[in-house]
C-alpha cells in the first residue's frame, strides 16, 4: 500500500460509522477524493496552508452533476485562522504539516469530535501521543505502516477492528 494511503481504511470505517460533518486538516491526493466521494450529503470541510495544494484538490468541489456536495475547500495561511470550531465534527482527520502541528490542533479539536482519526500516528514528532493518551477510547491500525490512530470519549471504537478486516477472507 501506498505510504501516504495508509489511512484510507480506518477512514472510510469511520465514514461509514457516522453520517455527520467531516474535518480534514490537510488535503492529499488520497484521503480529500475519498472524503468528497464517501462523505456526500454531509458537511465536509477540508483546510488547507499550501496555496499549490489548495490549487490542485479545491477543484474537486467545483463541478459535482450527480450528488449534493457540501464538500468547502478553505485555504488559510495559518492553522490558527482556520475555522475549525465552530461545528461539531463527526470525524476529524488530522494529516497536515508541519508534523507538531498535528498534536497541537488534535488538542484544539478534542472536546469538538466523534472520532479523531491521526496518520502517521507512530511517529512522535507529530505529537499525537500527549493528546491521544487522553481519549477514553483508542485503536491503532497498525498492520500498515505508516500507522493510523482513531480516538473517541464516546464511542467505544469495538466495531473498528472488523470494519477494517479484509472482507475477501471473511
Amino acid at each position: 500500500m501506498n505510504a501516504f494511503a495508509t489511512h484510507i481504511p480506518a477512514l472510510l470505517a469511520c465514514l461509514e460509522h457516522t453520517s455527520g460533518p467531516v474535518l480534514e486538516l490537510g488535503s492529499g491526493w488520497f484521503s480529500t477524493p475519498i472524503v468528497s466521494a464517501f462523505a456526500t450529503d454531509r458537511l465536509v470541510r477540508t483546510i488547507e496552508t499550501n496555496p499549490e495544494w489548495y490549487v490542485r484538490v479545491a477543484g474537486l468541489g467545483i463541478y459535482q452533476p450527480i450528488t449534493r456536495h457540501r464538500h468547502q475547500f478553505v485555504f488559510v495561511p495559518d492553522y490558527n485562522d482556520a475555522p475549525i470550531l465552530d461545528q461539531q465534527w463527526d470525524v476529524v482527520i488530522l494529516d497536515h504539516e508541519p508534523p507538531p502541528r498535528r498534536g497541537h490542533d488534535a488538542q484544539r479539536l478534542r472536546d469538538r469530535c466523534q472520532l479523531m482519526i491521526g496518520h502517521d500516528s507512530e511517529h512522535p514528532d507529530y505529537g499525537y501521543g500527549p493528546v491521544f493518551d487522553t481519549f477514553k477510547y483508542r485503536f491503532t491500525f497498525s498492520s500498515v505502516f505508516p500507522w493510523t490512530t482513531v480516538v473517541s470519549d464516546t464511542d467505544p471504537l469495538d466495531w473498528l477492528a472488523d470494519a477494517l478486516r479484509p472482507q475477501w477472507y471473511a
